[in-house]
């Protein structure tokens, strides 16, 4: 299957404000910036606008701020016949939240992001890895009576993008980078008085640590969502997150699985 998508482009002269409507309406969590020719010249994500509008508070205007203010550019750019699992090594590799395909002239086509490469793993693996093998332990958890500025806190102190909304160590809800788009106006002021439950998301779906990682991966694709809280028992253990299914495609046995399978499927 492909692993590569269409991508939303951005320009460096537009709008924090057009560019975080955009993603909003969309539904997506990352898109490219390039220039009229339509070469890369970045990429902005979920939590860039999240981290940027935290981090310079109050003094900034959403309908001031430019993209190229805000974007990322240590892009990676790929071929598009580039494979999965090369794929997959780069962005563990180099950090990368995304990598941008581009044609041989260098002008983007797509890109590619962890979800991708979670469905990938969904749609090839079966019965290999257990989900407490690449799971995130601890989950970073926060309280739902807590600020939504001290959550906002939190993710970019941490960096990461999403909590676990506990409550007397049950499991609540989430907060995610997509929750706090949502209220990207509000995160400015460090006074705001919102707390967490009025955010997050709370109709949350879990997965057992002794699950397959395939499963938990079919989820997430199915869902489109990009983290699941792991449980022992009733018990929070950690957080399965498409970057931990992401680092489980570069495991020796997944290699071998997927090459096998390559092996066995061209002898027809």
């Amino acid at each position: 299957m492909g692993i590569i998508r269409s991508s939303i482009i951005l320009r460096p002269y537009d709008t924090l404000l057009y560019a975080t409507k955009i993603m909003i309406m969309e539904y997506v969590p990352k898109a490219i910036v390039t220039d009229e020719k339509g070469f890369p010249l970045g990429a902005l994500t979920q939590k860039d606008i999240i981290k940027f509008v935290y981090e310079k508070g109050e003094e900034i205007s959403f309908d001031k701020v430019y993209v190229s203010e805000v974007m990322r550019k240590d892009i990676v750019c790929v071929n598009e016949s580039i494979d999965p699992l090369e794929a997959a090594e780069i962005m563990i590799d180099k950090k990368q939240p995304l990598l941008v395909v581009c044609s041989d002239d260098g002008k983007a086509l797509g890109m590619i992001i962890k979800s991708d490469l979670t469905q990938y793993y969904a749609s090839q693996i079966r019965g290999l890895q257990k989900t407490e093998e690449y799971m995130t332990s601890p989950a970073i958890t926060i309280s739902k009576s807590d600020s939504l500025i001290n959550a906002v806190k939190t993710l970019v102190e941490k960096d990461v993008s999403r909590l676990i909304v506990v409550d007397e160590d049950k499991i609540e809800g989430q907060l995610t980078t997509t929750d706090l788009l949502y209220m990207a106006p509000a995160i400015k002021y460090k006074e705001c008085k919102i707390n967490v439950s009025e955010v997050m998301s709370p109709n949350i779906i879990v997965v057992d640590a002794g699950e397959d990682l395939a499963s938990a991966a079919k989820l997430m694709a199915s869902r489109k969502i990009k983290g699941i809280p792991v449980v022992k028992g009733d018990k929070l253990a950690g957080v399965i997150t498409t970057t931990d299914v992401t680092r489980a495609l570069l495991d020796d046995r997944a290699r071998k699985y997927l090459y096998e399978i390559k092996m066995y499927t061209s002898t027809f």
